[in-house]
């Protein structure tokens, strides 16, 4: 029955968003869309190759590249947390199938195991998409032979199963109180906003506790290698390490007793994992669908107030995004966490590992300050990947999204007034990138000024193609706002146009690298300001045309 439930439920996902996203049927699409969809993947494959096999050289040059399968599987293992994080809530307790399972004789393990089956699978193809294209470079960079092959890709299907129990975990029993409260909205906002809280709480905790058990000589010695980090892990997830050291190893019995090892492990916490959801699951689940706020009585009062016409609908924006919990945690709330978790583990490493860091920076800058610099700009890119309030701002207003054509504004006014947040939450996370920068490094005030500009200038761009996609692309039939953001193909294009700016900027950087880093980054900004004269041209003269799918 479990298996069955499973497949049900994956295929009802599946087939959602090929449906919505008008994927369902390939012989419909034209030619030109595959031939792109194809250099698309093309160019994020050319992109993951050229950063990996940078990546291993350097390593290759102090006899480290073994660190390369540690950073890859440390990356991918973050971002199955996050991922879980955000979304482990929603697909647990506000899939809109939940009432007709409810009347159906299924026991709560029985639920609860097949929608975290869909997880899980789910993140098998996240670790496949990230994780094995990086792998399979490492590989035939250093010519491994099949074994390693073999422990790859179990590692990378194993490696997300016992973090998602944990997580999933967690958000059951929080859930479990989802009774008492009359706000389901501001609960499940709080519910999410929690977890993140106790997953960074860990991790503060984890390296505080490592940092007082070991001596200097080994903290050092653990530190200054690429792969510390990764230690510390091993320590609190086995797991981790379990398959860390079976990828390492070209031993078939190493590979198969630290398998064995994790499967029994992860064995043992579904085990623990079902007892709870079978006592705790159906009183969460119960809660979120019929705790509510109650009407209030009485007069409403209304405010009026005298604002601009841009300022009114951008407001009228982030009101949307603030009021609605999935909204603002999905698009909204990565914009924060990253950031913010760079200030974080900055204040939590001590004065000596800290001074390391900026000692090795600082010689980086005066040795070649052009890589500093493009190097804050990639970064801020990759946070605007991250970002998905352009790319959902059509979709967001669902049914109602008919009367931008009815309103007496402009439709390209509207669509500008419509990015406007994205490239607000944008500066936000470039202004602490470059905090942070100023905190470490001796950077002048007018370099800072300057990469900030150029920043501003793709994240403008990125916007605006995100929400021209939208346009092309809208989402406007759903049921609930988990919809939008987690069952829309739409979000990988922010993915795309960020690794095509980090892509740009590494490319400026690595055929003009015998130029001074203003004149790198003044040939990025022309790039930039021509293409955003562009698209606001193409905005402006297909107003109409770009609003035919909004219906």
């Amino acid at each position: 029955m479990t298996f069955l439930l499973t497949k049900i439920f994956l295929k009802s996902s599946i087939q959602k968003i090929t449906e919505q996203n008008g994927i369902s049927d390939v012989r419909k699409k034209s030619k030109a869309q595959i031939t792109l969809y194809v250099l698309l993947f093309a160019y994020l494959i050319g992109i993951m190759w050229f950063l990996s096999t940078k990546m291993i050289n350097v390593l290759k040059e102090i006899n480290a590249e073994a660190v390369f399968i540690d950073l890859v599987f440390m990356m991918v293992f973050f971002l199955n947390i996050l991922q879980t994080v955000f979304s482990s809530i929603n697909l647990l307790y506000f899939s809109k199938d939940t009432d007709s399972i409810l009347t159906l004789p299924l026991k709560p393990y029985q639920i609860i195991l097949a929608r975290t089956n869909v997880m899980i699978i789910l993140e098998f193809a996240v670790n496949m998409l990230i994780g094995l294209v990086p792998l399979i470079i490492y590989g035939v960079k250093l010519n491994c032979g099949a074994l390693y092959y073999v422990s790859v890709i179990i590692g990378l299907l194993l490696l997300p199963i016992l973090p998602i129990i944990i997580i999933s975990l967690i958000s059951i029993v929080i859930m479990s109180f989802s009774k008492i409260t009359k706000n389901k909205n501001k609960f499940q906002l709080f519910t999410t906003l929690l977890m993140l809280v106790l997953v960074i709480a860990f991790s503060v905790a984890t390296t505080k506790i490592d940092s007082e058990t070991m001596t200097n000589e080994q903290m050092a010695q653990t530190l200054t290698s690429a792969g510390g980090f990764t230690e510390m892990l091993k320590t609190y997830f086995p797991t981790f390490g379990f398959l860390v050291n079976s990828v390492h190893s070209n031993n078939i019995l190493t590979i198969i007793f630290e398998t064995i090892k994790t499967i029994a492990i992860t064995f043992l916490g579904i085990a623990i994992y079902l007892l709870c959801a079978q006592k705790l699951y159906f009183k969460g689940l119960i809660g979120s669908l019929y705790s509510g706020e109650k009407a209030k009585k009485g007069k409403v009062k209304i405010k009026a107030k005298s604002r601009r016409l841009g300022t009114t609908y951008v407001l009228k924006e982030f009101k949307t995004l603030i009021r609605n919990p999935v909204y603002l945690v999905q698009c909204l709330l990565p914009a924060l966490i990253f950031p913010v978790l760079i200030v974080a583990l900055i204040f939590i490493m001590s004065d000596e590992e800290l001074k390391e860091i900026t000692n090795s920076l600082v010689l980086m800058l005066n040795f070649n300050k052009p890589l500093i610099l493009m190097g804050l700009v990639a970064i801020m890119q990759f946070f605007a990947m991250f970002i998905y309030v352009s790319i959902t701002a059509i979709s967001r207003e669902g049914k109602n999204a008919t009367f931008m054509k009815y309103i007496p504004v402009p439709l390209y006014k509207q669509y500008m007034y419509k990015i406007i947040p994205n490239i607000l939450m944008n500066i936000f996370s470039t202004l602490i990138v470059l905090g942070v920068a100023r905190y470490l490094l001796p950077i002048q005030i007018t370099d800072l000024i300057i990469v900030f500009a150029v920043s501003i200038l793709m994240n403008i761009s990125l916007s605006m193609l995100c929400l021209i996609m939208d346009l092309k692309r809208p989402k406007l039939q759903w049921n609930t706002e988990y919809a939008v953001v987690k069952q829309n193909m739409n979000l990988v294009f922010p993915m795309i146009f960020g690794t095509i700016n980090i892509g740009i900027v590494i490319f400026v950087n690595t055929t003009l690298k015998m130029y001074s880093a203003y004149i790198q980054l003044a040939i990025i900004a022309m790039i930039y300001i021509l293409v955003n004269i562009c698209v606001y041209i193409y905005l402006y003269k297909k107003q109409y045309e770009l609003a035919k799918k909004i219906m």
